[in-house]
């Protein structure tokens, strides 16, 4: 009963609490809804049949989202036979899929994907597209598009391909696909428009197959089906069907599901994180500010149990409100958060949320969780408190700092600090997370110290501001020296907030820029071509580019499950990268032609290939082909596994595309828009970030930024309004010293304009000398300058926005306050 007496007396204190917790159960329950939502979807252009074989999986441990080991032209035709002669099936359709993409006015049209478009004509056997002009390829010179590009059958079109520009005529036009629900399985996905070609084409771009449709018979049993599949295929493929038919969603459309998954994910958890900490930094200011409260409870006979159970009681009190505010408007949001992932790449097309108790449940359990872990520090402090206190008056803090916060914060920021020099030295992606452990470790030492390093701050802080006129600044020095611990509790949360922003920012730049610069730093290129409304660059492309050094990627198959990244390098690529290898056995001379390889040293151990032996490997035409180890080479000389001349990747990948080319000259504009490219200097393409993961790693950033800045921002309001609100007695003070209302409302905007920017100013430290030991790595790894481009946009967006709800929390509770009829001098 006192608890709740409590909650009801000092509701106004525990507001901020109370919206903290609520928007952290708000954002729990949006996220866990969407994310138990987000299921594996049937690819709509298998919405015409119910049993499919699909090629043997591969491992998926390295998180690349590697597709199947396909099937070669030989055991294609071979499981064609066989599947088209188990009852119940009418026919047995091989799914081709290669890059192909029209020109239309002089430029490639469609936005780029990472899966290709172009299909063989048999397998709209089993897909949602129909003919509704013309008739279907009859050689392979004709084209069969979507009705949505405006062509007309018989009409001339240029296809770019894997190799180049190609002419082709129009024979026939399909309906554009649309979303649904694929038998019996949850809401399809929606397919980009897709062109057709004759299957003897379709077979020469792509003549590895990963999928096989088949057609039932009308009435066939499908499990019996099924089962007879399973036999004749054996143990080269996966029979799938039902709502087995999800594995057929592609890598592509997965490894987006799972970004998102980690962004909402870390979004979770970051609300979880900075809600403790708005709990415990509320509860704990308000334990200082209730001293003499708790003190007179002591000396009535409350045992120090009883007040840790009081305020056990209190904040069990919020959480259940605020947890049961919080899944209502969860609920309510998280269809806008659906839409949003669509909208950002991070889910299908045709993705909705779907409404289940569980995940809400879930979401209010965690709410009055996280209520209780924020107030374990706060309710040991109040058990502590001596029946004296209750004689205490002033707000002077006797004991800001303890000795376990002494060497709580000594320990913190030594390992910061020695993080920071890891992180100088470490590789890119190591000197990345040691680069935000450092930071992390950081802040909460400097957080710990901010009682007893923040009075001399300020005082230094406003040594300047002495000479002026009026008592404004002496006044609110004073103030914020004598109440370190409202200081700090203000303080930390800008510093917290400001300092991830900025580094979080920072370190984006710097990946964004730093990494580019590497290989062109690598290739000496003071040019870059790159491409425009194209997945990749084709052959024609990078013929363009004369002297242009270029990657071609491909993949690997070992044997099994395994399987290995790899490239194809131009005589270019290859002269500029060899100087930074490092060899340890073999020579780099025997990568020519075609069939030979050379591997990093744990690549090689791995698989247990050695130098000068031939090792079986399967391509992506499915051809298992004998290739030579001609050399191995420590794992930090390159980025790819498996090194390949341009001439075998090409040979046993028709559709590989390049993603780059660096080259020391210009090339004309004219030449590469056709062919969907586009030329930039080393330093544009430096601060570019072009691919798909880097446009989901921003989303990552800004979800981040935002659910941080959000969260602490209103920490920085809470302390400061439940700080006010308890001044009444200052105020009254000096208002019978002669001061004006107006005076004193300045006093109030510039002590929290002074705490905000101490705040800030600690963060933005923090983040320089973390994101200086990571540029200065990063200079010395590549060997050239790597600048360091502060994101002030991002630090004057958070640093403004914590001023603002300072400026409001502080002055407003002041003017109330001042209006008081006890707050007025005597007349």
């Amino acid at each position: 009963m006192l608890s709740l007496a409590t909650v009801r007396a000092r509701w106004t204190s525990l507001l901020g609490t109370f919206v903290a917790l609520g928007l952290g159960v708000t954002v729990l329950a949006m996220t866990a809804l969407v994310l138990t939502s987000a299921e594996p979807e049937v690819p709509r252009r298998y919405a015409g049949t119910r049993v499919v074989v699909q090629s043997p999986a591969v491992d998926q441990s390295d998180g690349t989202f590697t597709p199947g080991r396909p099937w070669s032209r030989e055991r294609t035709r071979e499981l064609l036979r066989a599947l088209a002669a188990v009852p119940g099936v009418d026919r047995a359709v091989p799914d081709r899929a290669f890059y192909a993409q029209p020109v239309i006015d002089g430029r490639p049209v469609g936005a780029p994907g990472p899966e290709p478009r172009g299909r063989n004509w048999s397998g709209t056997a089993f897909g949602p597209e129909r003919l509704v002009a013309g008739g279907p390829p009859a050689d392979e010179h004709q084209v069969v598009l979507d009705a949505s590009l405006g062509l007309a059958p018989g009409s001339p079109v240029t296809l770019l391909t894997a190799a180049g520009p190609a002419r082709y005529t129009v024979s026939g036009l399909v309906s554009g696909t649309v979303s649904g629900t694929v038998s019996g399985t949850a809401p399809g996905t929606v397919d980009p428009p897709s062109l057709y070609l004759s299957d003897r084409a379709a077979e020469a771009l792509a003549p590895g197959v990963r999928v096989i449709g088949l057609v039932t018979a009308p009435g066939a049993d499908v499990p019996a089906v099924a089962a007879a599949v399973a036999s004749a295929v054996g143990g080269d493929g996966t029979v799938l069907h039902g709502a087995a038919l999800t594995a057929l969603e592609d890598r592509s459309a997965e490894k987006t599901r799972w970004i998102g998954l980690q962004i909402l994910t870390a979004t979770a958890g970051l609300t979880a994180f900075v809600s403790v900490f708005v709990v415990a930094s509320t509860f704990a200011f308000a334990i200082v500010q209730r001293r003499r409260e708790f003190g007179l409870l002591r000396t009535i006979g409350a045992t120090p149990r009883q007040i840790a159970r009081t305020v056990y009681a209190e904040s069990l009190g919020v959480g259940v409100a605020a947890g049961g505010a919080g899944v209502l408007l969860g609920a309510l949001l998280a269809p806008a958060l659906g839409a949003l992932m669509v909208e950002g790449g991070l889910e299908p097309a045709g993705f909705t949320v779907r409404f289940r108790a569980l995940p809400l449940l879930g979401s209010f359990a965690l709410g009055l969780v996280v209520a209780l872990l924020g107030v374990w520090s706060a309710s040991r402090r109040a058990a502590r408190t001596a029946p004296l206190e209750a004689l205490r008056e002033a707000a002077v803090e006797h004991r800001p700092m303890t000795r376990g916060r002494w060497i709580a914060g000594g320990i913190s920021t030594a390992l910061g600090l020695g993080l920071v020099v890891v992180a100088a030295g470490s590789e890119s992606d190591s000197m990345i997370n040691n680069a935000l452990y450092a930071a992390m470790a950081l802040i909460v030492g400097l957080m710990l110290f901010a009682p007893a390093v923040l009075p001399p701050i300020v005082r230094t802080v406003c040594r300047p501001l002495s000479g002026l006129r009026g008592a404004t600044a002496a006044v609110a020095r004073e103030s914020a020296v004598t109440a370190v611990r409202r200081t700090a509790s203000t303080a930390a949360p800008v510093l917290v907030t400001v300092g991830f922003a900025v580094l979080i920012a920072g370190l984006f730049q710097l990946r964004a820029g730093g990494y580019a610069l590497e290989e062109t730093v690598r290739q000496q290129a003071t040019s870059v071509v790159t491409p425009q409304g194209t997945p990749g660059l084709s052959d024609a492309a990078v013929a363009a580019v004369p002297g242009g050094a270029s990657l071609l990627p491909t993949r690997l198959y070992a044997g099994g499950t395994d399987h290995v990244g790899a490239v194809g390098m131009s005589e270019a690529a290859f002269r500029g990268a060899r100087t930074r290898m490092t060899v340890t056995s073999g020579s780099l001379d025997g990568l020519t032609g075609e069939n030979t390889m050379v591997v990093k040293a744990g690549t090689a151990a791995w698989l247990g290939w050695t130098t000068g032996h031939r090792v079986p490997v399967t391509f992506e035409d499915g051809s298992t082909v004998d290739v030579t180890v001609v050399a191995e080479i420590t794992d930090g000389s390159a980025t790819a596994s498996v090194l390949l001349t341009t001439r075998t990747v090409r040979a046993h990948d028709p559709s590989a595309l390049t993603s780059v080319v660096y080259t020391a000259g210009a090339t004309s504009s004219a030449v590469l828009a056709p062919l969907g490219a586009r030329a930039l200097s080393s330093a544009e393409y430096a601060s570019r970030t072009t691919s798909e993961d880097d446009a989901l790693v921003r989303i990552f950033l800004v979800v981040l930024i935002g659910t941080s800045l959000g969260c602490s921002s209103l920490a920085v309001a809470n302390t400061l309004l439940m700080a006010t609100a308890q001044r009444a007695g200052d105020f009254t003070v000096l208002r019978l010293s002669g001061t004006t209302r107006r005076q004193v409302l300045r006093i109030v905007a510039a002590e929290s304009t002074l705490v905000v920017g101490i705040g800030a100013a600690l963060g933005l430290l923090i983040a320089v000398v973390t994101l200086a030991g990571v540029r200065s790595g990063l200079s010395a790894r590549l060997g050239t300058r790597v600048d360091l481009a502060l994101p002030w946009s991002t630090m004057a967006l958070t640093t403004g926005l914590c001023l603002l709800l300072a400026l409001l929390a502080g002055v407003l509770p002041a003017r109330a306050a001042l209006r008081r009829p006890g707050a007025r001098p005597a007349d």
